[in-house]
């Protein structure tokens, strides 16, 4: 004697699903929506934020590879003696002494009138 399992009715909708179950409304989507941690968003703004920095970073070396050396050079009188002043890449001023070539001050990087500290 065979004993054959119940078969289960398919609806007559067309879809896949078996007799007596509910069509997914999007409630397992909403349940993940609820679950995401609120700090996911800070998370996601800080791995932003770091591709922004990691292609600036490779900006620079790009800039500083093909940008020349001295941007901007001009003489300067200082009473009866002259200094050259310089624009160096990343934005430093630098002043010198043209007959020895001794820096004589130079600023912060991208803050001209602030003297570097060395």
């Amino acid at each position: 004697m065979q004993t054959t399992a119940p078969q289960k009715e398919t609806p007559t909708t067309g879809s896949n699903q078996t007799a007596g179950v509910k069509q997914n409304d999007l409630a397992i989507v909403s349940d993940i929506s609820r679950a995401i941690n609120p700090s996911a968003s800070d998370y996601v703004r800080e791995l932003a934020s770091v591709g922004r920095a990691r292609l600036l970073a490779k900006a620079a070396n790009f800039a500083s590879l093909h940008a020349p050396h001295t941007l901007w050079q001009r003489r300067m009188k200082v009473g009866a003696s002259t200094l050259l002043v310089r624009l160096e890449w990343p934005g430093v001023l630098a002043v010198f002494d043209p007959a020895t070539g001794e820096a004589l001050a130079r600023s912060a990087p991208g803050q001209p009138e602030a003297l570097l500290n060395k």
